[in-house]
């Protein structure tokens, strides 16, 4: 989003502080929403706690593994419990352990106890009590790829025995008087219905040249004896097999400090929910577009004489002549119908469980907003324009990207008149502009956080049905009929689509989804939202919330690794695979999709960009000023492919670490407005999709145009570079 909102949210949040505000797709790969029931039973009533008041009649049941915390390491077994699910086990969270705020309301267990298994996407938060000797990890820069006998931590599949690459990182943010978290993030998402095996060993110390010490429980396991606790001794076989796994790994079972498990969830618990309302959005609007209102047509007098079944201004007050942008010679707002799965449509909504079923149900349908625009080329066109479906930043919205005044810069119109594209947009719900209110008590009271997190599950289809609009709704209206019969947009041909930061991210997960998009351009992308929590600029107003309401910031990397399993249900990384590697059923069979990255982006940090890549397993296109480990490059150019691009603006100058990225560098803008850029968009979704070397890659090392920070974004329509020599005319 744009620095002058971010600051806005600031005020507002700041102001607020003040205050004491307060499935269907089986493990086998098939995409049938019949068959995405999950056992809910035995839930608990998900109820927050008014105050802690020590009332519990027994103990709460307290992880004796490792470290100073109860909850923690996460994820763990210990939390989980056999039931008759996909997996076998379901997650057993007691309300009582769960973190809680300064006020003691706690984090409701709901959420995470309907669950078969933990976030394959999860980071591992371990929170030791001692301050441990950086220098010993695998960082980001280097991560450990494969196993190596005295490496300090260790991870493997349990089933095949298999290293499972990592990084691992202490928690920057932490306070002098805490000690940091350690953070260990397996290099590649796991996959689901997977048991995950983690090893501490003795080459992990303190910054005092120190060991952690063993616990007595996991003392009992290394004697092969029974802990005494419950959680363990009932499936004691389990826990023991964790320290063969280590020791057949190649680890002296004596070096072994700590070690335990966990499984993470089925795909029924993480595409699951999104396959179910994907099939609804699909036979919903069927072939054609779904029900929409007309609210508002912005047109100049001179252009309403082409539509002459188009009623006059003085006719209907939904008609507005004026004089309008240079780059939009029609503008046209709505609302569309489309399928409802929460439990209401107002900030309070969440997805409607229904738990004694264990299936996720509509309930109704909602009203969502679109904007349309034409660029003046689309009207004198002598073939009919193709569609664009656009993709708006955090914390904005279509409007605030398509609804232009004169003089003004904004990319959507500008994007729209360079492709001569009709182009549509809506809201991306859960993380738009009229969202605001709703992320910030968030961050005063994370158990809010699935009002953000459950929307844009449930509004990650939203723009199919808005490019359905586009393509075969509006070109029908009679109010659009043409007087000289020309076709007001093209019906046959697939629209494109095109995401900036949020529409990167999210763009991602909708491309996946959505059976209409053929070719995609993906700016600034990114995947791993609690990842992105502590590294994302954008993020520094909704910290300073949090940091107020949950100043223990070793807690506040677990609640951050615990919100994965709810950003899960969008998160492009549950997603990427199916944008082209194994497309859902119904998915053009010769889509292709192009992720450009800046790279040091401060807004959606580089990292989460080559998780994506790995999770797409596309390849990156060499040069490549930074080599992403076990991502497949391409050299030979022009590549007529899917692929990730990366743009080096900063020239190697960004930061490793979990640390905010703040003020914003301005790296995550320069590449949006750069002609090359906009050569390399026009080509790939309206030419012959081929990329080539003269489009900025990284071999461009001189400080010259086009890869400069002096690419930023213009503040009138003046400052806006000229429009840049276009490849050759698109190929039929």
């Amino acid at each position: 989003m744009k620095p002058l909102l971010r600051f806005a949210a600031l005020a507002l949040l700041l102001a607020a502080c003040s205050s004491k505000a307060d499935t269907s797709q089986t493990d086998a790969g098939e995409g049938s929403a019949a068959d995405a029931t999950v056992d809910t039973s035995d839930l608990s009533d998900g109820t927050i706690d008014d105050v802690l008041d020590g009332s519990a009649e027994a103990p709460a049941p307290c992880q004796p593994i490792l470290g100073t915390d109860c909850l923690a390491p996460w994820p763990s077994a210990y939390w989980e419990t056999p039931a008759g699910t996909r997996t076998g086990w379901r997650i057993d969270l007691p309300d009582e352990v769960m973190p809680a705020d300064t006020r003691g309301n706690r984090l409701p267990a709901t959420d995470w106890n309907r669950r078969d298994g933990f976030s394959p996407n999860t980071p591992i938060v371990v929170l030791p009590g001692v301050a441990l000797d950086a220098a010993l990890l695998p960082d980001e820069t280097r991560p450990a790829l494969a196993f190596a006998a005295n490496l300090p931590i260790l991870l493997a599949d349990a089933q095949t025995g298999a290293f499972i690459p990592y990084f691992a990182e202490l928690d920057s943010n932490a306070t002098p008087s805490t000690a940091p978290a350690l953070i260990i993030r397996p290099w590649t998402p796991l996959r689901e219905h997977q048991r995950l095996v983690v090893g501490l060993t003795t080459a992990l110390r303190s910054t005092a040249g120190e060991s952690l010490r063993t616990t007595p429980a996991m003392a009992a396991l290394l004697r092969n004896e029974p802990t005494g606790d419950p959680r363990i001794d009932d499936h004691l076989t389990d826990w023991q097999t964790d320290l063969t796994t280590l020791t057949e790994l190649g680890v002296d079972r004596s070096a072994i400090v700590a070690a335990w498990h966990f499984d993470t969830a089925s795909q029924v618990w993480t595409e699951g929910p999104g396959i179910v309302m994907r099939e609804a959005f699909r036979a919903f609007a069927g072939d054609g577009a779904p029900p929409f209102t007309i609210t508002q047509v912005e047109l100049a007098e001179e252009t309403a004489a082409l539509f002459p079944a188009l009623p006059t201004a003085a006719a209907d007050p939904r008609v507005t002549y004026k004089a309008m942008h240079p780059e939009v010679a029609l503008r046209i707002r709505g609302t569309f119908t489309a399928p409802l799965f929460l439990t209401s449509a107002d900030a309070a909504g969440t997805l409607n469980w229904n738990d004694a079923t264990g299936t996720l149900d509509q309930n109704g349908t909602v009203e969502r907003p679109f904007l349309l625009l034409v660029p003046p080329s689309a009207l004198t066109a002598t073939t009919p324009p193709p569609t664009l479906i656009y993709g708006h930043g955090l914390l904005r919205s279509a409007c605030d990207e398509g609804c232009v005044e004169p003089g003004a810069a904004e990319l959507m119109p500008h994007l729209t008149a360079l492709l001569g594209t009709v182009t549509v947009a809506t809201d991306w719900w859960g993380l738009s502009q009229p969202d605001l209110p709703v992320a910030l008590s968030a961050g005063a009271n994370l158990a809010l956080l699935p009002r953000i997190t459950d929307k844009l599950a449930a509004g990650a289809m939203m723009p199919f049905l808005a490019g359905r609009i586009a393509r075969l709704g509006i070109p029908q209206h009679p109010w659009f009929a043409r007087a000289d019969g020309r076709p007001f947009a093209d019906s046959a041909t697939p629209p494109r689509y095109y995401g900036n930061s949020l529409g990167g991210i999210m763009g991602t997960t909708m491309v996946a989804l959505n059976p209409d998009i053929e070719r995609a351009v993906l700016n600034v992308p990114g995947g791993g939202w609690s990842m992105l929590l502590n590294r994302s600029s954008n993020f520094a107003a909704f910290l300073t919330l949090i940091n107020r309401n949950y100043p223990d910031r070793a807690q506040q990397q677990l609640i951050f690794a615990m919100s994965q399993s709810l950003w899960d249900l969008s998160d492009p990384l549950t997603f990427a695979e199916h944008v082209i590697a194994e497309p859902l059923v119904g998915a053009p069979a010769n889509r292709r999709a192009l992720w450009s990255v800046s790279l040091g982006d401060a807004q959606v940090p580089t990292l989460s960009a080559g998780y994506l890549a790995r999770v797409t397993g596309q390849p990156l296109l060499a040069p490549a000023a930074e080599p992403w480990p076990l991502v497949p490059s391409v050299s030979t150019l022009p590549f007529a492919g899917s692929a990730f691009v990366q743009w080096d603006a900063l020239r190697g100058n960004w930061p490793a670490g979990n640390g905010l990225r703040s003020p914003d560098n301005g790296a995550h803008y320069a590449t949006r407005w750069m002609p090359a850029f906009q050569q390399m968009v026009y080509r790939f979704l309206l030419g012959d999709g081929a990329i080539e070397p003269r489009y900025c890659l990284a071999a461009d090392t001189d400080g010259a145009l086009p890869c400069t920070l002096a690419q930023t974004i213009p503040d009138a329509f003046t400052d806006q570079p000229a429009a840049p020599e276009l490849p050759p005319p698109p190929v039929n």
